[in-house]
């Protein structure tokens, strides 16, 4: 993206970012004495630039989230982070991750932890049959194959986060 002229996003592009900052002016009357005083001059002062942060919006499902440790097994070759994202990679392939209903629906560090949004199937073990990216694919017999057993640790209550996130939008 070096050399490219930023776009500015949509959801900005209407100036609905200055309303935004007005408010805090009109919020500012009924701040109390000990809250930190507003920049002077906020957003009408400077230079205009177009900046990229590593910001998106998320989405929160309602209900609760269900956490699951993930064994790797054999153990044997997996201390690369390479290698367990390559596993990862490979399992997401597998008809036994698209028959969990998993595909695109579980966030995973590509290590020892998935979050899915509804309960998996237990017990739940995926074998995965490896190869480097550079392979075409896994050798015909005798190749490497790891298998991921998927098993649930605990129910994650979202209200909480709920709250805090709502609270955030509130100032």
């Amino acid at each position: 993206m070096r050399g490219q002229p930023a776009a500015i996003d949509r959801r900005i592009a209407d100036d609905s970012d200055k309303a935004l900052v007005a408010t805090f002016a009109a919020s500012r009357s009924s701040a109390s004495p000990d809250s930190m005083p507003l920049r002077p001059d906020f957003g009408t002062d400077g230079k205009e630039i177009k900046l990229r942060t590593n910001f998106f919006p998320v989405r929160v499902p309602k209900g609760p989230l269900y956490e699951y440790d993930v064994a790797i097994t054999p153990v044997a070759g997996t201390a690369a982070r390479r290698v367990k994202k390559r596993i990862y990679q490979l399992a997401e392939q597998t008809t036994a991750w698209q028959q969990a209903n998993m595909t695109g629906r579980v966030a995973h560090d590509n290590s020892a932890k998935l979050i899915a949004a509804f309960l998996l199937p237990q017990p739940l073990v995926i074998k995965v049959p490896y190869y480097d990216e550079d392979e075409s694919g896994p050798p015909q017999q005798g190749g490497k194959e790891y298998t991921l057993t998927i098993k649930f640790t605990q129910e994650i209550d979202t209200s909480n986060l709920m709250r805090y996130l709502f609270c955030l939008l509130r100032f």
